[in-house]
């Protein structure tokens, strides 16, 4: 799977049109007597990118792969497993850029949360078959525990901006009385909106389609 943005002294901003974290790049050759983990989990976001793929199976998956469906059990107990995986993927790597911005000292309190949300709309455009693991979209036929799974990660996801309203109140830039916690939460129901904009669009309006540096009097009020 590909890993997360390289690590860097410091966190540029995301700007719309940029390549953020992608679980698909390009497609490496096989090689054999090696876990197929990693095609397995890159051919389940390619197929979740076609709109009118309202359930993916492990035929479809092996067959993509010229693999047997045996071969994918080798790998992944189940395709619950496979789209847990998936998830996995996307909260090591959200949450290892949000520990970046929180660590970069040259930015200021206010910036971070402007990239935090510019991160998550960013990872949505590059990756749109994991938007629709992020927003549920697939995961309502499958098993119930994954959606269980996802939101549990949305509501980690805002505690660390919420984290980061808090600091911004400490280091004196919002003000003593600030309510991080309907900040926080107004954020991060505006990102799922837009990524929900965007499934439910076929991919048609991007999600970083808008300026989140512009929005900040929508966010810090």
């Amino acid at each position: 799977m590909t890993q997360p943005m390289h690590a860097a002294a410091h966190v540029e901003p995301v700007a719309a049109g940029a390549e953020p974290v992608s679980i698909i790049r390009r497609p490496r050759p096989s090689r054999q007597k090696k876990d197929h983990r990693t095609d397995i989990l890159q051919t389940l976001a390619r197929l979740l990118e076609n709109p009118s793929c309202d359930r993916i199976t492990t035929a479809m998956i092996a067959r993509e792969l010229g693999l047997s469906e045996a071969a994918l059990y080798r790998s992944f107990s189940s395709k619950g497993a496979m789209y847990d995986a998936l998830i996995a993927f996307v909260e090591t790597s959200v949450l290892t850029l949000f520990s970046k911005i929180r660590e970069d000292q040259n930015l200021r309190p206010i910036q971070r949360i402007q990239y935090m949300a510019g991160i998550l709309l960013d990872f949505a455009d590059a990756n749109p078959g994991l938007t629709r693991v992020m927003t549920g979209q697939v995961l309502l036929k499958e098993d119930p525990m994954l959606m269980e799974r996802m939101m549990k990660l949305i509501d980690t996801i805002e505690a660390q901006v919420r984290q980061t309203y808090r600091d911004a109140v400490l280091a004196g830039a919002l003000p003593a009385d600030f309510n991080a916690n309907a900040s926080a939460n107004l954020m991060m129901n505006w990102v799922l909106g837009r990524w929900a904009r965007f499934a439910n669009t076929n991919f048609r309006v991007r999600p970083n389609g808008v300026s989140v540096t512009a929005l900040q009097p929508f966010f810090v009020h």
